[in-house]
């Protein structure tokens, strides 16, 4: 018995729908795969901006262990000539203190991305 011709465009749109789902399932999926590929390409683009930013460590810790033995032979030298050191370069230690605090936390961080 041959298919009559409602029965044929019954089962066409059948097929018509199964292949507009499908396409829009691939297509989808195909979105949601650039999605994460773009996630991942900012993640390293961040992270290669973060691994050369930390590397400034080094300076900062330069920076607190040159002031610091300037700062000890000045003291060295006030006290051998008995003179006073003004007060102000005290607090300036309290900040080269801190830059040799924070370019050790920064090293410890920058190890991380090496």
């Amino acid at each position: 018995m041959k298919p009559t011709q409602e029965q044929i465009l019954k089962a066409l749109n059948k097929l018509v729908r199964e292949n507009k789902t499908e396409l829009k399932a691939e297509k989808i999926e195909l979105s949601l795969v650039d999605d994460l590929k773009d996630s991942i390409k900012k993640g390293v683009s961040i992270e290669k901006t973060l691994a050369g930013q930390l590397n400034g460590y080094n300076g900062l810790l330069r920076a607190g262990g040159n002031f610091k033995k300037l700062y000890s032979g000045l003291l060295k030298q006030a006290k051998e000539l008995g003179v006073p050191v003004p007060p102000e370069l005290k607090k300036l230690e309290a900040i080269a203190d801190g830059f040799v605090k924070k370019g050790n936390a920064l090293k410890k961080v920058s190890n991380l991305f090496g």
